[in-house]
């Protein structure tokens, strides 16, 4: 059944042509859909570094890292799409089977629902929400120095308007950390005591587990693995920053 899925995962490539629209999109998805996942994930890779991320391209490369067996790009690749679309269900899916397949499952959250809740937007659609219900508010302050609108509708507006900007603004808070996680690409990849290769190993955290990445120095970053109480020194080709 799991493989009948996952060859499935490339169905979708052709549907993502359109929006991409680009001839180096469709010669990865031809690519993919022949079997060389290799060279497809190159082309994608090359597309992103181009051209700036865009969640079709991340979708399809992690579909393409996690036929190679390789479960810490494929997460990664899908965090960051996730990013940009965070209630495609057919990401949402894959992702979840990647991080089954690594054996690493999603830290929950003190409050779920909250977290379900402000996740349910982009960051950039909780920014626009937020900017755009402050510039009406604002609008609506001139408006009503101008011209006599009925009280009621005024108020009815203003209250929608604020409570919108609150929850949006509330939402940003809660997320506020979100650019300080990554991704353990490598089975191999070790937290270490200082940031040295020759350095003591405090454990190998697994591919595919999130991080915090608490700040950098060198060719390392200094993460916190959650729920291990881990928090050492790794190689920046062993953590990927999401954000």
């Amino acid at each position: 059944m799991k493989r009948i899925f996952l060859t499935g995962l490339f169905c979708l490539c052709a549907g993502f042509a359109s929006a991409a629209d680009s001839p180096p999109f469709e010669q990865a998805n031809q690519k993919a859909k022949a079997g060389d996942f290799s060279g497809a994930a190159a082309i994608y890779r090359e597309i992103l570094s181009d051209e700036g991320p865009r969640a079709s391209v991340l979708f399809n490369l992690g579909n393409c890292e996690q036929r190679l067996g390789r479960y810490g790009p494929a997460i990664l690749a899908y965090e960051r799409a996730r990013l940009l679309t965070p209630r495609d269900p057919d990401l949402r899916a894959n992702l979840t089977l990647a991080r089954k397949a690594a054996a690493v499952f999603e830290e929950p959250g003190r409050f779920p629902q909250v977290d379900a809740f402000v996740g349910y937007l982009s960051l950039n659609e909780w920014s626009w929400l937020v900017a755009g219900s402050a510039l009406f508010l604002g609008g609506l302050g001139v408006t009503c120095g101008l011209v006599r609108l009925p009280r009621r509708a005024v108020m009815g507006s203003a209250a929608v308007a604020l409570l919108v900007l609150v929850l949006g603004a509330v939402a940003l808070y809660l997320r506020r950390d979100e650019g300080n996680r990554g991704v353990v690409l490598s089975g191999n990849a070790t937290v270490r005591l200082s940031p040295f290769k020759e350095a003591e190993s405090l454990g190998t955290p697994g591919p595919g587990r999130i991080v915090h990445i608490l700040k950098k120095h060198g060719g390392f970053h200094f993460v916190e693995v959650p729920g291990t109480g881990l928090r050492g020194w790794m190689t920046d080709k062993d953590v990927g920053a999401i954000h």
